[in-house]
């Protein structure tokens, strides 16, 4: 699910898709049911293989991800990988990495990011952050409404009235 409530992801996914040209994960409000909203644009290959196989129980990266706050770059995580995740990531294009990790309102929220050809440079990981950074600020300081009430009013916005939102949200 495209977390599309949140400001300007649209305006930045190309960028984010250049930077992260193996993909991205961007999860939001990860409970234990899972996250509020994510999007992953991870190889489709590696994104079923991650999940049939568990490897989030032992991921270094997700890992990090619920032990600390930040960023990180893939290799100076620096934790245990005794599924040897790494090396099956690197099979998919996902060489490279950076991890960022913030709690908001008690959530976890993260983003990862990857690419097959070099370290993310520091400026990118500024970018990276600052998109993710703005993307926290907003729901730290949003409205406690569900998902489906800022899918209505985002609608409102929009200028549909009611029949037209009924029909748009289903």
């Amino acid at each position: 699910m495209l977390p599309s409530h949140l400001p300007d992801i649209e305006q930045n996914l190309p960028e984010i898709r250049t930077l992260a040209s193996s993909g991205f994960v961007i999860a939001i409000n990860v409970g234990w049911g899972g996250p509020e909203l994510i999007l992953s644009e991870f190889p489709t290959a590696w994104r079923e293989e991650y999940e049939e196989k568990n490897y989030f129980m032992t991921d270094p990266v997700f890992y990090w991800t619920l032990m600390k706050l930040g960023w990180k770059r893939w290799s100076e995580i620096g934790f245990p990988d005794p599924m040897n995740i790494a090396q099956k990531a690197k099979a998919h294009g996902l060489e490279f990495g950076v991890v960022f990790s913030m709690r908001v309102n008690g959530r976890r929220s993260f983003m990862s990011a990857a690419r097959t050809e070099r370290e993310f440079k520091t400026a990118e990981i500024e970018k990276l952050q600052n998109y993710f950074e703005s993307w926290m600020t907003f729901l730290r300081n949003r409205p406690d409404l569900s998902i489906g009430e800022l899918q209505i009013l985002r609608c409102i916005n929009d200028g549909y009235g009611r029949a037209e939102i009924a029909a748009k949200l289903g």
